[in-house]
């Protein structure tokens, strides 16, 4: 008969045995998770059309669907509030909406987190009747890695023209391009931007040139 101290004993070392299986299997899900994240395309395929999706602004509840964006050139734009560069990029944003309303470009933004969390990330600015939820798949299929800050420019027929971080060489071109017009006064039209009269989901068509 063993003895209670040997069954303490082994009692333990049971116990650790158990642990450390289970901490080698969490080690290993964590190492396929990043091989199957990894393996995950870096942005949206260039040049594919923009999949057909349904938005409700979280503004008014209302529901658009991204066909609505069709004969205008748009900006989805991915944000957090938990994520720092995410915090700056909407004050860029804020800076550069009377450009983009201008210039007749649709302005779609969508925020990750809770839904109270996104609105009050955007309430109180002029980006706030911008602001979108979608499903997550659909926010999969249009940014796979769930990255932020994100990007899609989609040309006026429907196009991904370009794709990736905010603050890329794409990004930083519009970005330009959008400070060109807020210093002319919104007068003179940098080349490759046509303008329209107000952005929404159903503005007039506009051209983004990515240089």
């Amino acid at each position: 008969m063993l003895s209670p101290a040997l069954v303490i004993v082994v009692l333990v070392v049971l116990v650790l045995l158990v642990l450390f299986n289970l901490l080698l299997t969490l080690r290993l899900a964590a190492i396929v998770q990043q091989r199957e994240y990894d393996r995950l395309p870096l942005a949206f395929p260039l040049g594919a059309p923009l999949p057909g999706f349904v938005a409700r602004r979280q503004h008014d509840g209302s529901e658009l669907t991204s066909t609505s964006l069709s004969g205008a050139a748009a900006i989805l734009v991915f944000l957090s509030p938990a994520c720092g560069d995410c915090r700056r990029r909407r004050v860029e944003l804020i800076e550069l909406h009377p450009a983009i309303t201008a210039s007749g470009i649709s302005l779609w933004l969508f925020g990750a987190g809770s839904r109270r969390r996104v609105r009050a990330f955007f309430e109180g600015t002029p980006l706030a009747r911008h602001a979108m939820s979608i499903k997550p798949g659909v926010r999969r299929r249009l940014n796979p890695r769930n990255a932020a800050p994100f990007y899609l420019f989609v040309d006026d027929a429907g196009i991904v023209v370009a794709s990736g971080f905010v603050g890329n060489d794409d990004w930083n071109s519009f970005v330009a391009q959008m400070r060109e017009m807020s210093g002319a006064g919104l007068r003179q039209i940098p080349d490759g931007v046509s303008v329209g009269a107000v952005t929404d989901a159903t503005s007039p068509a506009a051209t983004v040139s990515i240089d």
